[in-house]
């Protein structure tokens, strides 16, 4: 009864919780963020980031945009992509929303995770620590807008 009652419980914490903490990717080079939210928010917290090809200050939200004052950053594999069709995999972009103050308030976070085109195929964060909106392949508080997007999920990729 006890092993019984402990399995049924940590179903029910898995089925509550905001998605994996890690799934043990492997992004030494800092071109790919990882997925889960403990991982992503502690790669986020080192900057790998600010090293790609970034907007160079925060802007107002572009039309439909529900994330307000923002900056995108593009990784090398979404930047240099040049073709139509799916991004390739590792493609990937960051996006810091700030608060009224300028101060980053939250991250999004995109990553392409399998060759196919869809919502499915990118991995999707939002949040910061204490509050995760959005983490998971397909998660659709994200694709149900970036469906919207002029290729394969994406609205803004910085060259």
């Amino acid at each position: 009864m006890t092993r019984t009652l402990c399995v049924i419980l940590s179903l029910f914490l898995l089925a509550c919780s905001d998605g994996p903490e890690s799934y043990g990717d492997d992004v030494a080079d800092g071109q790919v963020p990882p997925r889960g939210h403990a991982d992503v928010l502690t790669w986020l917290e080192a900057g790998h980031y600010q090293s790609w090809s970034c907007e160079p200050e925060p802007h107002a939200a572009r039309p439909r945009s529900p994330h307000g004052q923002n900056r995108i950053c593009s990784n090398t594999a979404l930047a240099g992509f040049a073709g139509d069709g799916p991004y390739p995999v590792g493609a990937a972009g960051v996006k810091e929303i700030f608060n009224g103050s300028g101060q980053i308030r939250l991250y999004a976070v995109y990553r392409k995770v399998t060759a196919e085109a869809g919502g499915d195929s990118w991995y999707w964060y939002e949040g910061k620590r204490g509050d995760v909106i959005a983490n998971g392949e397909g998660d659709g508080t994200c694709t149900g807008c970036h469906s919207d997007a002029p290729q394969d999920f994406v609205f803004t990729v910085v060259k």
